[in-house]
């Protein structure tokens, strides 16, 4: 060759990867798409907030909204003016009683109450005093408390009725009595939800005729 040629290099030879190695085909290809993950954080939580105001939702309406009957107690009962008198024909007795009716209100609303007649005073399934009471209203969770006055008395009924029974309750000096009170009135829990409720009150007492008053005394 001449000084002057120059020599040109030979390209390296090209190596052409295999089908299966340029396209990677034994791993699949997996697309990620944001727009379904967030949709479905989306509906956790919506889920999750529902089930949340739910039990919210039912523990308030189990503590609010569960209304009750209010409690009665008869208390503090007074006797006075006590009169009695036994003899072959006729046996009776006469008084004037003061008591406090305690009213407890245990509901988380207020509770308006009908005009009431309470305490049937009873000698034997005899009426023999009637005390009218107007308990007005209580409010939520308060308990109140109001006197009465009443006459108690014996009448024909009763001596035609079981005479004899008094007159051996006069001589032992102790005379059973019962009273019977119903009591209607409608609650109200936060201007929402209202419901009528009756309260009834069972009493028995004992008439002590020596010491003139009241003992034994048991309420339901």
């Amino acid at each position: 060759m001449a000084q002057g040629s120059h020599i040109i290099p030979l390209a390296p030879p090209k190596t052409y990867p295999k089908s299966d190695q340029g396209l990677n085909l034994s791993k699949p290809i997996i697309f990620h798409n944001k727009n379904n993950r967030r949709s479905n954080k989306c509906f956790v939580y919506l889920l999750s907030t529902i089930v949340i105001l739910s039990i919210v939702m039912l523990i308030f309406s189990m503590v609010f909204f569960r209304f009750k009957a209010p409690s009665f107690e008869l208390d503090l009962i007074n006797v006075q003016n006590l009169r009695f008198s036994n003899s072959t024909n006729s046996s009776l007795f006469s008084l004037a009683m003061g008591a406090e009716i305690i009213v407890d209100n245990e509901n988380f609303g207020r509770i308006n109450f009908q005009d009431s007649s309470m305490s049937v005073f009873l000698y034997e399934n005899v009426t023999i005093g009637i005390a009218n009471v107007n308990v007005g209203r209580v409010e939520a969770r308060k308990t109140k408390r109001m006197g009465i006055l009443l006459q108690l008395r014996t009448n024909d009924q009763l001596m035609n009725h079981s005479n004899w029974k008094l007159s051996s309750d006069i001589n032992s000096r102790m005379v059973k009595l019962t009273s019977f009170g119903e009591f209607r009135g409608k609650v109200k829990a936060m201007k929402i939800a209202s419901k009528h409720k009756n309260s009834v009150l069972n009493c028995t007492m004992n008439l002590n005729l020596t010491s003139q008053a009241i003992q034994d005394l048991l309420c339901s």
